[in-house]
């Protein structure tokens, strides 16, 4: 389920220490406002970047196999010249190594990117890894990177629509806010059917059915990583609510998750 970050919640950092409490109203509220913008400003940020590498990508795609094309067409016109048996059959020695040139290219820059996305799988949530969609091109790249170097050249153009076309799905996820059902377990080993809130690839906010257990995570290096919350299981349960519901839209104050 995806719902758009700006209808229906909104992350403020929630001041929790008994000093905090004797500021006034008007400073507390200046400092949630401030702290959201800064929030705001950082998903913005990465929501930018990964625009930005999905057009880098798309771009480079389409010139890639624009000029396979070409050269496509350039051999082909070669081996007929060197079927009449004139002079023009050298030329195709000279072309036939710009395809060389340029085939051994391609299969350097397809490589460097399946190698730069394989290196991101982690910071995916399980949700988004079990989309089939997602599930699909991970396991092609994760095939295609264990190629031999002869057989990097195999199927190249299809490789690279895999990596466009999950950058541009991963995009969509990272663009909005989605619920999901999960298992988690507490410190006692105690198993939960909890609702997850995702916001993008940042921050995730999870809570079982009676509040009693919740949890907040973020992605880090090795992966995605949640903690216990379960202070936090009445503003979360608001969340879930807020999030899933088009009727019940309010603000929801919760802290911040450090990586």
């Amino acid at each position: 389920m995806r719902i758009p970050i700006s209808i229906f919640a909104l992350v403020l950092t929630l001041p929790l220490s008994a000093q905090e409490a004797a500021v006034s109203p008007t400073e507390e509220l200046r400092v949630s406002v401030r702290e959201w913008v800064e929030t705001m400003r950082k998903i913005q940020q990465e929501e930018n970047d990964w625009s930005r590498d999905q057009e880098v990508l798309q771009n480079y795609k389409e010139g890639l196999e624009s000029e396979i094309t070409t050269l496509k067409e350039q051999i082909a016109s070669a081996k007929t010249r060197k079927e009449g048996g004139d002079q023009q059959s050298l030329d195709k020695v000279s072309e036939k190594d710009r395809y060389v040139a340029a085939e051994d290219e391609l299969k350097r820059q397809v490589r460097m990117m399946e190698e730069n996305m394989a290196a991101k799988f982690l910071l995916f949530p399980e949700p988004l890894r079990k989309n089939p969609k997602i599930t699909q091109g991970i396991e092609a790249i994760q095939r295609n990177l264990l190629l031999p170097a002869d057989g990097q050249t195999e199927e190249i153009s299809k490789r690279l629509v895999t990596i466009t076309e999950l950058m541009a799905d991963v995009e969509k996820f990272q663009q909005g806010v989605h619920v999901f059902p999960e298992l988690h377990t507490d410190s006692k080993g105690h198993e939960f059917n909890m609702q997850v809130v995702y916001f993008g690839l940042a921050l995730a906010y999870g809570v079982n059915e009676d509040g009693s257990f919740a949890l907040a995570g973020r992605a880090a290096a090795d992966g995605w990583k949640f903690q216990e919350r379960s202070d936090l299981a009445p503003q979360i349960l608001k969340l879930v609510i807020t999030a899933t519901s088009e009727k019940d839209v309010s603000f929801t104050h919760l802290p911040l998750i450090q990586p």
